[in-house]
């Protein structure tokens, strides 16, 4: 991983775990209150800052296996989006994203085919629901708020990137595959309507 990257993924997942942070403790009134806000921040990091980091390397692992050029480009702008809506209670995340290129050959440019695209963005999804489950199963040995939270923010993690939109992973999936698309909205859909008993 290049030092550049490697940077803007470690400035993406602590600007996360801050907004993240600053949303859950009650907006502007968790300024009011450091060690609270310390308190929650740290477990976003491993909460939210996890899913984060493990949904691009997900990303970013298929598309070079497929041997395309992949890398995880921040987005400032976002992220002082993300800081800003924080504030105000909610989140609103666009950190970044990991950009993906086909390599330049002796024999021309490789295409990306729609199923190789397809398989690259339902990596993100599959990875926060394989965090979901790894969570819960560390909830049920050891309760801790932690690893609640890690269970349900990875849960809307996966659900709002499945959602067939513009430039999330589920408009993508739908236009490769359907039927893996529905597969993959069903399964976090039941996490997160499970979301009760985490």
């Amino acid at each position: 991983m290049k030092e550049k990257e490697f940077r803007d993924l470690i400035i993406s997942a602590l600007v996360l775990a801050l907004a993240f942070g600053i949303a859950l403790s009650g907006g502007f009134t968790a300024l009011r209150q450091p060690t609270d806000l310390i308190a929650v921040v740290g477990m976003a990091l491993v909460a939210v800052s996890l899913g984060f980091v493990f949904h691009e390397l997900g990303h970013r692992l298929v598309a070079r296996r497929f041997g395309y050029f992949a890398e995880y480009v921040m987005w400032p702008t976002g992220l002082m989006v993300a800081l800003v809506f924080s504030l105000f209670g909610f989140i609103f995340v666009a950190p970044g994203a990991v950009m993906i290129y086909p390599r330049v050959t002796a024999w021309g440019t490789a295409t990306i085919s729609r199923e190789k695209i397809g398989l690259v963005s339902l990596a993100g999804p599959a990875t926060n629901i394989g965090l979901v489950v790894v969570f819960l199963m560390l909830d049920a040995i050891q309760p801790a708020l932690v690893f609640t939270m890690g269970a349900l923010i990875n849960t809307w993690l996966a659900v709002f990137n499945l959602i067939p939109f513009g430039p999330l992973d589920g408009a993508k999936i739908l236009r490769w595959n359907k039927v893996i698309w529905l597969i993959s909205i069903v399964v976090a859909g039941v996490f997160l309507l499970s979301r009760g008993s985490y």
